[in-house]
């Protein structure tokens, strides 16, 4: 285990020689671009399920394919938040169309073209369609009035969203059994084993967003767009770290972080230089801070 652990601390080092793993420069991005990362340290252990075709264990954690480092991928986060997103804003308002159908919108020009986008909706777009069903109509209105496609049918629109995921490598590996018991003699019966990233394990989370949709605007609707999306993006992922989890097995706990950062920045060009923060109060009080951007 430790001389695990050591490979992967190596690796890690080995990683951000080759600048995968560092820090994101946004002074030739837009303005209005923004950038929130931290360092998070796990609560409860993280699982995932790799696909690699032979393995020890029958449950590996899911690694990077070049440098065999446990890892979450973009894309993981991606769906991660945009649930967590759902949970938190597009929930509480399924009894208000035209707020829920907004709240879909900006979620689409967040995170891109939903899945399941269809002619006949299935999956995700299917689910929200159910969700509130009243407000479809206007949901696909806002899309043909955005992107100004009035003769093509709102499921021909597909979009890229304004955020941008990057990949969490974990700096610690380990060995978990669940062992269910037999209801009537009380005794296990196969030990099943689980390789998984464990509790205090720290790896960096990185969030860039450039508002290719927001551009044209002055800066003043520029700003409040720019914040308003960042005010929800923050909300929703304290809601996926601190109370949905972010893991495999996420529903009884797994895949949570403690609300306690060594290091966490916040930075959106030309509206605040660089604010540090080390938990997610300090990460929401900079609401209204004015700078030399200012």
């Amino acid at each position: 285990q430790k001389k695990y652990d050591q490979y992967i601390h190596g690796k890690l080092n080995e990683i951000k020689s080759l600048g995968i793993d560092s820090s994101i420069d946004i002074t030739l991005l837009p303005k209005g671009s923004w950038i929130l990362e931290f360092q998070l340290e796990l609560e409860k252990p993280f699982l995932s399920k790799d696909d690699i075709p032979f393995y020890i264990i029958e449950n590996p954690v899911k690694k990077d394919v070049v440098f065999g480092v446990p890892y979450t991928p973009a894309t993981t986060w991606k769906g991660n938040l945009r649930w967590a997103m759902m949970k938190e804003f597009l929930e509480k308002k399924k009894d208000d169309p035209e707020e829920f159908a907004e709240t879909r919108f900006r979620h689409t020009l967040l995170f891109g073209t939903e899945k399941g986008w269809e002619g006949t909706p299935k999956g995700w777009s299917e689910y929200l369609d159910r969700m509130c069903p009243d407000a479809k109509r206007i949901y696909r209105k806002k899309l043909t009035e955005m992107f100004e496609k009035n003769n093509d049918k709102p499921e021909d629109i597909h979009v890229e969203g304004m955020l941008h995921f990057y990949p969490t490598f974990w700096d610690r590996i380990d060995l978990m059994v669940i062992n269910p018991h037999d209801r009537k003699t009380k005794t296990g019966k196969n030990p099943i084993y689980f390789e998984i990233v464990p509790e205090g394990a720290k790896g960096m989370f990185r969030l860039l967003y450039v508002p290719y949709y927001w551009l044209g605007d002055d800066d003043e609707k520029l700003k409040k767009k720019v914040w308003e999306d960042l005010s929800q993006v923050i909300a929703g992922v304290k809601a996926m770290m601190l109370k949905y989890g972010f893991s495999a097995k996420k529903t009884i706990g797994f895949g949570k972080a403690r609300n306690n950062f060594n290091t966490g920045r916040v930075e959106i060009k030309g509206f605040l230089s660089t604010r540090e923060f080390s938990n997610f109060e300090g990460l929401e009080s900079i609401w209204g801070v004015e700078d030399e951007y200012s």
